[in-house]
């Protein structure tokens, strides 16, 4: 039964992004279907054994949809009175209820902290393994496997939502390939390859961006820690504060030349996205007005659906950038919790040595800065998986946990 549960979530969080299998109309498909009930029966479980798997991680959840749907409904308000009201309200609005209920049932899910590695097991070998047979063995099946005939698209709408299903999986990889006694080794090398592959054939310069953000930070942190080594052993007799000052100008210094370099990949990037205008890319146009929509209520935002557009703002266009999207439609109380959320993510990944972990969080905010991705549950799956590992010992992964789990942490 603890098998079952385990396939059946992770395939359901994968066919979520199978989005080109939507009946028509509908803003849901099979995935969302698998999903709802799943948290039917964890629900009546829960109802049943009147056991309550209160964590922090729980908590975090909680308070963070709490002020993003205060500053939703105030949002929608504001825009209401103002006559900015946008376009796909209702559809924004059912999203992230559904996101809602996805990340609390699988933060209170005792099963999801316990079988979590199996979790992701299912997930990534029932997605890569199929997009790889339809990759290489075109089949006569009622989807569009390329967008434009050049990017391949697999089951999503558009390549990009393949890529973001990609984006973060050779990090968990890594991450699951740096635990002890791992006898899938074999396997997980070859996800990642698949990976690759597919990752190239989308196109998707998102997701270059996010793998260039995950492995240069890995390198950059590689470099640093061999510098402090080198730096303390061949110089102890340096004063203790001196030999701070050089490290905190090193670190600071290698920060601001690895930013600038991710800052003029994304430029190029966004240059070369739709790039209609020598001068300056549709996507940078977005964004301005995005943000110019922000100040028309920076507090709480206009609610959900799309503020900006190509010659203005309010004119039913996404800016295509999650932190000034999620900021037009919530504001700067839920930017902020939004950005605390993933700073709390980050730091407790780094807090247990999780460096895999912490890196795709930091790939994961890469890739949002070039598509609105919190209305996509993989997003959100991908936040749950990294709160449950970092919440977990770093030495040991037994079921045993879950009897001495304190609850009241």
């Amino acid at each position: 039964m603890k098998t079952l549960e385990s396939i059946w979530i992770g395939i359901a969080i994968a066919l979520t992004n199978a989005t080109q299998a939507r009946l028509t109309g509908l803003p849901i498909g099979v995935g969302e279907v698998m999903i709802l009930m799943w948290l039917i029966f964890l629900l009546r479980r829960i109802l049943i054994s009147k056991y309550h798997f209160m964590t922090s991680i729980v908590r975090i959840n909680f308070w963070f949809w709490l002020f993003a749907f205060t500053s939703l409904s105030l949002g929608l308000l504001i825009a209401e009175f103002t006559g900015l009201k946008a376009s796909g309200v209702e559809r924004d609005f059912l999203a992230f209820f559904l996101m809602l209920l996805i990340s609390i049932g699988l933060s209170l899910s005792k099963h999801f902290y316990a079988e979590t590695e199996k979790i992701i097991l299912y997930f990534l070998s029932f997605s890569l393994s199929f997009l790889f047979i339809v990759f290489l063995f075109p089949l006569k099946l009622p989807i569009t496997l390329w967008y434009g005939g050049v990017r391949f698209t697999g089951w999503a709408e558009n390549p990009n939502q393949l890529a973001l299903l990609l984006s973060l999986v050779p990090f968990l990889i890594l991450h699951l390939l740096s635990q002890e006694n791992n006898i899938l080794r074999i396997w997980y090398l070859l996800l990642i390859t698949i990976c690759f592959v597919l990752g190239i054939a989308t196109g998707s310069d998102a997701l270059l961006v996010a793998w260039i953000a995950g492995f240069g930070t890995l390198i950059y942190l590689a470099i640093l820690k061999l510098f402090i080594y080198l730096f303390n052993r061949n110089l102890k007799t340096f004063k203790k504060n001196i030999y701070q000052k050089i490290s905190g100008i090193f670190f600071v210094t290698t920060s601001l030349i690895i930013i600038n370099i991710i800052y003029l990949v994304n430029a190029s990037s966004s240059a070369n996205l739709y790039d209609k205008d020598p001068q300056a890319s549709e996507r940078v146009i977005l964004w301005k007005h995005g943000i110019a929509a922000i100040l028309h209520s920076p507090l709480f935002g206009l609610g959900p659906g799309a503020h900006s557009g190509e010659v203005g703002p309010f004119l039913n266009f996404e800016a295509h950038n999650t932190f000034i999207d999620w900021g037009a439609s919530t504001g700067i109380i839920g930017l902020i919790a939004y950005i605390s959320l993933l700073t709390w993510i980050a730091w407790n990944a780094w807090q247990q040595k999780y460096i895999f972990l912490f890196v795709a969080v930091i790939s994961l905010a890469g890739f949002s800065t070039f598509h609105y991705v919190l209305r996509h549950p993989v997003f959100w799956f991908y936040l749950q998986v990294i709160m449950t590992l970092s919440q977990k010992s770093s030495k040991t992964f037994h079921p045993i946990l879950m009897t001495s789990f304190n609850p009241h942490l």
